[in-house]
């Protein structure tokens, strides 16, 4: 996982300073927006700010002793959103993968058209997963947390972990067909 908020920062937080709090959203946002996106498709927005209104009101709560990081305390939030906001839509949640960067510099048009359908075919693959397997992939590659750190978040055992992970990505790689070969490295990256 990316760096953890210096603990200064977070003693400011916890006693309520806005500047602070600011920086605690700016460091976490990307890997929250795009674990809601993965998880409730186009409710991920409005979830991922609701995990800071949360995150907001519980964070003179959190314990920097105790057994979770605050990245990974802050990703549970966000999943139990997810999850109980999943049991009030009808649809079925897609991904917007459009929302995580391919590749760098300026591509070309045909290189950028080739990446939305890319990115589409992965969108609708990702959405046919169970959402413990979307969850544990949007987990890693998104949020880049270890087996141990998604099995904390999940509140699953590691190994849970490494099966979810491996279903999720064999079920790509057969959703994706050729394209998924191609994207292995991609995928099993972690």
């Amino acid at each position: 996982m990316a760096e953890e908020l210096d603990s200064a920062t977070l003693d400011r937080c916890r006693r309520g300073d806005a500047g602070a709090f600011r920086l605690l959203v700016e460091r976490y946002q990307d890997r929250v927006f795009a674990l809601c996106v993965a998880l409730a498709g186009s409710d991920g927005e409005d979830l991922a700010q609701e995990t800071f209104v949360r995150v907001h009101g519980a964070i003179g709560g959190f314990d920097p002793a105790g057994a979770a990081t605050l990245g990974g305390w802050i990703l549970t939030i966000a999943r139990r959103l997810c999850t109980d906001g999943a049991r009030y839509r009808r649809r079925r949640p897609t991904v917007a993968l459009d929302v995580v960067p391919f590749g760098d510099g300026a591509p070309g048009v045909d290189a950028q058209l080739e990446r939305a359908q890319e990115a589409r075919a992965l969108r609708r693959a990702m959405g046919g997963l169970p959402e413990e397997q979307r969850a544990a992939l949007a987990l890693q590659l998104w949020s880049d947390l270890d087996y141990e750190e998604i099995a904390a978040v999940e509140r699953v055992p590691v190994g849970t972990v490494r099966s979810r992970l491996a279903r999720a990505k064999e079920a790509l790689k057969r959703a994706l067909g050729v394209a998924g070969e191609e994207r292995k490295g991609n995928v099993d990256a972690k």
